[in-house]
């Protein structure tokens, strides 16, 4: 029995996930970037780089704000926004004077980072690309950095191969994901998972494990258990006039985690992970 992946049945997949983001990003485009650089960042990091338990936009900030710290300083280092969708990972690191480049499979995304990077005057460029056929040099990039993004690429042969290759020796690439190794999490995230048909598939750290089986270092970083509850919590308003206003309870249910976390055998069920990997 021959159990290579069908050709044409992965084709099809990439197209209906590419048509699904096509929209997505097409609807939000006019509202991806403000009129000003500043007014990016000040958007960015609250809405990425400041936990949810101080007030924060998203749900996925804790993490994030360590991978970005964990990413050190970036400036004059090539960087590659893998999976970039808008580009505002990469937009953010081009602001630190990294020297950027990003690619999606959706052009509409591409086409908005492009104008946006022009408007803000960075070093950034960005390209519709298929993950597992970059067009990049080998050994290019110093890093490679992206959030939310594996989980669309794993199922795809090659991608894990083209990502080892257009690393540097001794490069680095940092991402933010979600783990689906806790059965409980997982059961909540029936009731609040949004985008079902965006073409996700559910990490595991197996699954990470094999996708970046060529570095020569893998670290997981795992994070969270009763704080993954902080998805059930409404998001506050985007209102960049207004002041943060910090969450006590989540801040103590955090506190509580990274208690608990420190006994090893309990992190293999948390609903987070940063990926650090070294070639």
């Amino acid at each position: 029995m021959d159990l290579r992946p069908d050709p044409v049945e992965i084709d099809q997949r990439k197209e209906a996930e590419r048509a699904w983001h096509d929209a997505v990003y097409h609807a939000h485009a006019r509202s991806a970037y403000p009129a000003s650089a500043a007014e990016f960042e000040f958007g960015f990091i609250r809405h990425h780089l400041t936990p949810f338990c101080d007030g924060g936009w998203s749900w996925w900030a804790d993490a994030r704000c360590q991978a970005v710290a964990a990413m050190g300083d970036v400036r004059g280092l090539r960087v590659l926004d893998y999976g970039c969708g808008f580009g505002s990972l990469g937009m953010f690191l081009a602001l630190r004077e990294a020297d950027v480049w990003g690619f999606d499979l959706s052009l509409p995304a591409i086409e908005v980072a492009n104008l946006a990077a022009a408007q803000y005057g960075v070093s950034a460029q960005f390209a519709q690309m298929d993950a597992t056929n970059l067009a990049y040099p080998d050994g290019f990039f110093d890093l490679v950095v992206g959030f939310g993004v594996l989980h669309h690429v794993v199922k795809y042969p090659q991608a894990g191969a083209q990502l080892l290759r257009v690393v540097k020796s001794g490069g680095r690439a940092v991402f933010h994901e979600t783990l689906w190794d806790n059965p409980l999490i997982n059961l909540a995230r029936r009731f609040t998972t949004e985008h079902a048909d965006a073409g996700d598939v559910h990490l595991t750290d197996r699954g990470i494990r094999e996708f970046c089986a060529g570095f020569s270092d893998v670290k997981l970083e795992k994070l969270y258990l009763l704080y993954m509850l902080k998805r059930l919590a409404n998001l506050p308003a985007q209102d960049h006039q207004s002041a943060l206003r910090p969450r006590p309870f989540w801040k103590t249910v955090k506190a509580f985690d990274q208690d608990v976390l420190r006994f090893t055998p309990f992190q293999r069920y948390c609903g987070e992970v940063n990926i650090y990997l070294r070639k």
